[in-house]
């Protein structure tokens, strides 16, 4: 059985209201008697985010074929090789296809869903079984590349903020075409964990209701999502229609609460992509420009959360120096960027008031 949690009555719970004094959301369904069957990771599987070391693998599959098919993409052959050491390596038969809604038709090279089928020989590492994504370099430049260490970095920086966030980790791929020798390329990407595996190492599974909103999620969760989207500029998100977000709901005390996981920061003003736009909705032209979408907390509510992310400043922005990846010129920008959110915090009042002034009174 699989982490995410489905239950045909969804549908019937949500029209039955919203409760409160401790009675259930509407479309948060009661999983005290759940128990979850995620176990330890058996010691033959490999596990792509024990480590934050770079990873080396290669693929083999039919690029052009991939390329060409990315509009209307296919599950396709593929054999991926995972260097474990210098002398340990494993090799295995996958499926992989191009994914993203946007970054399919606009990425020369798409981002890719690797399908791992499997294998039972216990004598033996392997991969394991299910799936994984992987973001790639999208165009094959150095402003792009760039672009993908910054979303990369922007996932651990997220990692610092929540256990209820994603892992990452950053992969040197050697592409090889199987019809063509001449195709072959290296460029960076980077892993995304799979949403049973986050649901699973939180005691959690995730939900898949679009109808649930902002007042559903537990209150620090949800604050802490909107605040860090808030520091890196991120307006490209949304609970109701789960718009890169996923839900989760913890089996280790009973809530009617949501946990809400972001996630797909390549239109934050962090990374500052040349494709990326505010919502035509909003009063903000440029991605840089920050823009607050979180309920409105009460000041007593926030506050708690406001101090956790100036006690996290050093740790963010140590993260980010020590980050080798990126060019002395990016890693200044990024700098820039956080600090220019750590300087409302010479006046609390004013970060309050402006996070105030933008909030959803819904």
């Amino acid at each position: 059985m699989k982490s995410t949690y489905k239950l045909t009555v969804l549908l019937i719970i949500s029209m039955l209201g919203t409760f409160s004094n401790g009675q259930p959301i509407a479309g948060i369904p009661d999983t005290s008697a759940y128990k979850s069957d995620t176990t330890e990771r058996p010691a033959n599987k490999y596990d792509f985010f024990a480590s934050e070391e770079l990873l080396e693998m290669t693929l083999c599959f039919d690029i052009r074929e991939f390329i060409k098919s990315k509009y209307n993409p296919e599950y396709c052959d593929a054999r991926i090789t995972i260097r474990i050491n210098e002398s340990d390596s494993i090799t295995q038969d996958i499926k992989l296809k191009a994914r993203g809604e946007m970054r399919r038709e606009y990425c020369y090279f798409p981002p890719v869903m690797l399908k791992f089928k499997g294998d039972d020989n216990e004598s033996e590492m392997t991969l394991g079984k299910g799936t994984l994504k992987l973001v790639t370099h999208c165009n094959p430049s150095d402003m792009f590349e760039s672009y993908l260490f910054k979303e990369y970095l922007t996932y651990r920086l997220f990692n610092l903020v929540t256990p209820y966030s994603f892992k990452t980790r950053l992969v040197k791929i050697n592409y090889v075409d199987i019809n063509k020798a001449k195709n072959a390329f290296t460029a960076y990407g980077f892993l995304i964990e799979n949403e049973d595996q986050l649901a699973g190492r939180n005691n959690a599974v995730i939900l898949n209701n679009t109808a649930l909103t902002q007042k559903q999620m537990n209150t620090e969760d949800m604050a802490r999502v909107a605040v860090f989207n808030y520091m890196i500029g991120n307006t490209d998100w949304a609970v109701p229609s789960q718009h890169n977000i996923k839900i989760m709901k913890t089996l280790e005390v009973p809530s009617d609460r949501g946990i809400p996981v972001a996630y797909d920061f390549d239109y934050s003003g962090l990374v500052n992509t040349v494709y990326s736009t505010p919502c035509e909705e909003l009063p903000i032209k440029i991605v840089t420009e920050r823009y607050y979408q979180g309920l409105c907390f009460s000041d007593e509510e926030l506050q708690p959360v406001i101090e956790e992310f100036a006690g996290k400043q050093e740790q963010i922005l140590g993260t980010i120096d020590n980050f080798e990846y990126l060019s002395k010129g990016d890693k200044k920008q990024v700098e820039s960027f956080i600090n220019s959110f750590y300087k409302l915090y010479k006046n609390q009042k004013y970060l309050l008031s402006d996070l105030n002034r933008t909030c959803k009174r819904f």
